[in-house]
């Protein structure tokens, strides 16, 4: 054997790392493959989960911003409504004040009138008076030019005052 070497010891050595290596792929190699398998699977599955978390998120971002537009059009619609209602409460407000105001108008336009209608009965009854006793002066008393002029002058007096009463009152 040249060198020394003892061949039959090169394969038993050989046969046992054989075995030795069967054996270690046995008990380490697939337990390690498996660990590294499963650690695989679970990040695999971890990816998946936040995917599917993701799609969720964004679904509900979706729905949660669709909502949201639907609640703003909503206050919207409901502002414009009670734009709507104030306006026609506010314009109630005024037709009735100018129904109230028109109604009041027209009181005051009929009792000016009632009263205009009772002076002037009143004037014409004192001018009826008056002219009825001057009459009667005129026909009792003996007809003179100085007592024509001083009954004419009377009548004029007491026309003018009841003309000037009249304008006072009003």
């Amino acid at each position: 054997m040249p060198l020394n070497i003892d061949f039959t010891q090169v394969l038993l050595h050989m046969l046992n790392f054989v075995i030795l290596a069967g054996a270690l792929g046995f008990l380490l190699f697939k337990p390690i493959t498996k660990f590294m398998a499963d650690r695989q699977k679970h990040f695999e599955d971890l990816a998946k989960e936040n995917e599917e978390a993701a799609k969720t998120n964004a679904d509900m971002k979706a729905e949660y911003e669709q909502k949201l537009e639907e609640a703003k059009a909503e206050i919207a619609d409901m502002h414009r409504n009670a734009e709507k209602e104030a306006a026609e409460t506010a314009k109630e407000y005024i037709d009735s004040a100018h129904q109230k105001a028109n109604a009041i108008i027209a009181a005051a336009e009929t009792e000016a009138e009632k009263r205009k209608e009772s002076i002037l009965d009143s004037a014409q009854a004192e001018i009826s008076e008056l002219v009825l006793s001057a009459t009667q002066k005129l026909l009792s008393d003996t007809v003179t030019p100085e007592r024509n002029s001083a009954l004419y002058d009377e009548f004029i007096r007491r026309t003018d005052k009841t003309v000037a009463d009249e304008r006072k009152s009003r």
